[in-house]
């Protein structure tokens, strides 16, 4: 940016802070986030750094208050290390402790600790027993440990040793139990905000961090304990080792906090509390969730914990994740970013999405550059046009969007976006069919759609191929290795080796990852054939509802996909399936009834129209006959064709079923037709009441829903 720009940006943003300023401060009444406040004055904090000349003491920035790189050498855990499970919601918690009260065979009251969920590094401490006597027993700090792959880390104790509030030695009294030769406690190492911005400071443009966990992971790492040293990294200590837990009597959660803050004496967050109930749990989050930025560290939710142990143990473990534990993430952030540019993106049923092209933002942990301005009609409500600051956030925490324009922000001379009317990638006239607000490429060869259509059909909700990515599909194309999806399945060990991007072992696993899919979920292939309006909820009606003619079915499985294949043909051996060929679909889907189609409870006539449509398309069904051929079966799913007794009928879950999961409950529902929801309303016909209902079952009383319980509701689906 030019010192001339830069001043006129500064001038604007300057003039915006101190109007949301006076707004928040002598009006309460804040117009934008706290995010967004937040980083308009980044960016001019960023731009008084770079011109150096053009800060002024009235400025708001002024005013006080206003992975394993093989670098380090790779050590064992002791333990294997895990993960969390996320939730997102109340909803998502409540099946949580439905699941741990299924898994446990009994009906428990649960009591929870709250932790703040800290943005660092993960870190184990491994302590040494080195000396003992009949009063004490000490430890000695032995190595300390990065996650890594849960398996085994990088030994960063060079580093972590420059943390201060890190005791080398352990001291506590003996017990009558014994003490196991290493004891190791985990927590979380993190970057104090006020010493990134510091360390920031001395770092060159395009050098510096752009968080205090890069900030804290990129420090502990580094080789010289110097420069660590220098950065202030702190830590939160937050569990033990079990076998250690169960040797000192620590029975709960809270124990192991006040055994490691008071006798261990190591840094623990003091921020926790126990909560009788998952109600305590959302009061107490909600609070975190508003103050979260006032912490002089990150945090991106809470961490609940089942606070007793014992019940800990009986739960266990996934192969990932506990399963008494959960984080709870925060909402999405929004935040501001400068429209670079607009282009349309054609997806695989030529449906043009516009795109605007942003400067680079942190958002929700992910560097977005991209986001979507959804369709003509948007970008004319929100006047979006290239130049302007926007705010963006993530749609459902995935998707970067465009939310709104600051139009105080907006440089003069910028004009109205005007919506271009050809196919950027064919050239072809593009049309907006009568009702619709999304613009389309009518052209059935058009490059860029029948890309998206292959990326679509091996995506992970489809045929889920691992290693066939966009470069791939892209590089196969332009070689005229593959001209359709069916093509995939064809493929050969030369027509891959002979490609710049392959190797013998990406060769090999991709070869693997492609017959493993030939035997693919009926709803994923219906998913996969990318028709329109037919998402997965709907492609999993379609596949449970309509009458599929399965058959028992003998095919072949290869074992071997190698260049020894290539020469002495597949080891195959023959296994026997319960499938539906890709031929018997074609003629199920043109066969069925439009009226028995729309019957199907979230059917109706527009996916009708569509699936009609696709099926009458000669060369769709010459698409499936040679899927078929390539070896491809669809799997029949479990449970299909069920009455619709609850068509129209809405349900909502409280408490906790006697055999049933809430999971289950659900799914028996949905595949009779009927509809879940999280909240009692007037429209809702039933309350499925469990033991320990919620507020739920007083809403139930208010509006007089019928409330039945889990004998009442399996009489009902007989």
């Amino acid at each position: 940016m030019k010192k001339a720009e830069a001043k006129a940006r500064i001038e604007k943003l300057r003039k915006e802070i101190w109007r949301h300023n006076r707004s928040y401060f002598l009006h309460d009444y804040k117009e934008v986030s706290d995010e967004v406040h937040d980083s308009l004055k980044r960016e001019l904090a960023d731009l008084e750094e770079q011109f150096p000349d053009l800060l002024t003491p009235d400025s708001p920035t002024q005013r006080v208050g206003a992975p394993l790189d093989g670098r380090l050498p790779k050590v064992a855990h002791l333990t294997p290390k895990e993960s969390l499970q996320d939730a997102f919601t109340v909803e998502d918690l409540e099946t949580w402790e439905d699941q741990m009260h299924r898994s446990l065979g009994e009906r428990k009251t649960f009591e929870y600790l709250m932790e703040l969920k800290i943005d660092g590094l993960n870190v184990s401490l491994i302590y040494e027993r080195i000396a003992d006597s009949d009063k004490r027993v000490e430890y000695g700090l032995l190595r300390a440990v990065t996650r890594g792959n849960g398996v085994e880390g990088e030994d960063v104790t060079h580093t972590i040793k420059t943390i201060q509030s890190i005791p080398l030695q352990l001291s506590f009294p003996a017990t009558r139990y014994p003490l196991p030769a290493h004891i190791e406690i985990s927590g979380e190492v993190y970057m104090p905000k006020r010493s990134l911005a510091a360390v920031n400071e001395h770092l060159p443009e395009g050098k510096k961090f752009a968080n205090p966990r890069n900030a804290a992971a990129g420090t502990v790492r580094q080789l010289n304990p110097e420069v660590a040293a220098q950065r202030d990294l702190q830590m939160f200590c937050y569990g033990i080792d079990k076998k250690s837990a169960e040797a000192l009597q620590l029975k709960t959660q809270k124990d192991v906090m006040n055994f490691l803050y008071k006798t261990c004496k190591v840094p623990v967050c003091n921020e926790y509390h126990l909560c009788k109930n998952l109600k305590e749990v959302e009061a107490l989050y909600g609070n975190f969730s508003k103050k979260r930025h006032a912490y002089e560290y990150e945090i991106d939710g809470v961490v609940i914990k089942l606070n007793d142990r014992r019940v800990q143990h009986d739960l266990g473990s996934t192969a990932k994740a506990p399963r008494w534990a959960r984080a709870w993430k925060f909402p999405a952030e929004e935040k501001t970013a400068r429209v670079l540019e607009i282009h349309l993106q054609i997806g695989r049923t030529g449906a043009v999405t516009p795109v605007a092209h942003l400067t680079p933002v942190h958002l929700a942990g992910t560097t977005v550059t991209r986001a979507t301005l959804h369709n003509a009609d948007e970008i004319a409500r929100l006047d979006v046009r290239i130049g302007d600051t926007v705010i963006v956030r993530k749609a459902g925490d995935i998707i970067p969007e465009v939310v709104e324009v600051l139009r105080n922000l907006r440089p003069k001379g910028t004009k109205a976006f005007l919506y271009p009317k050809h196919c950027p990638s064919c050239d072809t006239e593009l049309i907006r069919p009568q009702g619709e607000v999304i613009h389309r490429c009518p052209n059935k060869k058009c490059t860029a759609a029948h890309k998206e259509s292959i990326e679509h059909f091996v995506s992970r909700y489809a045929f889920d191929i691992e290693g066939f990515g966009k470069e791939t599909i892209e590089a196969l194309l332009d070689a005229g290795i593959i001209a359709d999806t069916a093509d995939i399945f064809t493929l050969s060990y030369e027509d891959l080796m002979g490609m710049p991007l392959f190797k013998e072992k990406k060769t090999e696993n991709l070869l693997t990852a492609i017959e493993k899919a030939k035997k693919v979920p009926l709803d994923r292939l219906l998913f996969a054939l990318g028709i329109r309006h037919v998402g997965r909820e709907t492609a999993d009606l379609l596949a449970r509802q309509i009458h599929w003619p399965a058959k028992k079915l003998t095919v072949e499985d290869k074992k071997d996909i190698g260049p020894q294949a290539s020469l002495f043909g597949p080891e195959t051996q023959h296994i026997t399936l319960e499938g539906v060929t890709l031929t018997d679909i074609h003629n199920t889907l043109q066969k069925i009834d439009d009226k028995e189609l729309a019957a199907i409870d979230g059917i109706g006539d527009t996916v009708v129209d569509s699936l009609r449509e696709w099926v009458e398309n000669p060369a769709h069904r010459q698409l499936l006959k040679k899927l078929e051929q390539a070896g491809v079966l669809a799997l029949k799913p479990k449970g299909t064709a069920a009455k619709q007794i609850f068509k129209d009928t809405t349900f909502v879950l409280t408490g906790t079923l006697p055999t049933l999961s809430r999971e289950d409950a659900k799914k028996m529902i949905k595949a009779r037709g009927g509809k879940v929801s999280s909240s009692v309303s007037t429209q809702t016909d039933y309350v499925l009441l469990g033991e320990n209902p919620g507020s739920k079952l007083d809403d139930a009383k208010k509006y007089h829903t019928k409330i039945i319980d889990e004998k009442d509701f399996l009489k009902m689906v007989k």
